[in-house]
């Protein structure tokens, strides 16, 4: 009998230890994963199903024309904390933007274009359900072409001005994501440049993006 208890105890005592082994995994949208194999991938450390990747875009047409692209890859370090990098760039046309003079002294009207280049890294912490906090430092480079009067060559003279200038910015906030499927969510961020560097192009306010993301 003695044998026989020992052995049923021994049993249990496996049996318990292979059930905690079989913990589920959760996705980003919060349902379990029971899938043996990405259980077996996180004991080795890297997990390809914890990759982040997707964007952001967004465009406008008009007296102002907007159009921008934000692609993002990173890592889901652990259920709540993901981190990687990102590049933005925006294209931005402002019609009639220079109310200039020809030779005989009517008016001539000219656009502002430019181009904004934004590599970033960025870090998300999921702070409660689907609302997370976002920080990221993002370094622009921005090329602007415009306009402007120039007497000194002749009465009436237009001359075209390009201008080239680069800003930090640390951009905080939060977001709240809305899960689509297992992997895929739509997200809505809130951020605010916390530098506000004099050529930043998030200067005097907050900045609302939207995106749809994969692995988050």
């Amino acid at each position: 009998m003695k044998q026989i208890a020992l052995a049923v105890l021994l049993f249990l005592g496996v049996n318990t230890v292979f059930a905690q082994d079989d913990v589920p995994m959760y996705s980003s949208s919060g349902k379990p994963v029971r899938d043996g194999k990405v259980a077996s991938r996180k004991k080795t450390g890297f997990d390809a199903s914890r990759i982040v990747f997707g964007g952001g875009f967004g465009f406008g047409f008009g007296n102002v024309t907007n159009i921008s692209i934000s692609p993002i890859v990173g890592y889901r370090v652990s259920d709540r904390f993901s981190a990687g990098v990102g590049m933005g760039y925006q294209y931005l046309r402002v019609k009639n933007y220079s109310e200039l003079r020809d030779a005989s002294n009517n008016p001539v009207y000219k656009p502002l274009t430019g181009s904004l280049y934004s590599p970033s890294v960025w870090m998300r912490y999921v702070l409660w359900n689907n609302i997370f906090a976002h920080i990221e430092y993002e370094h622009n480079f921005i090329t602007q072409r415009q306009y402007r009067n120039n007497n000194s060559i002749y009465m009436g003279a237009i001359e075209e001005v390009k201008l080239k200038v680069n800003a930090p910015s640390l951009l905080v906030g939060a977001g709240i994501r809305q899960p689509v499927s297992d992997r895929v969510s739509i997200l809505f961020q809130g951020l605010y440049d916390v530098l506000q560097d004099k050529n930043s192009p998030y200067r005097g306010g907050l900045t609302f993006r939207f995106g749809i993301v994969a692995g988050f």
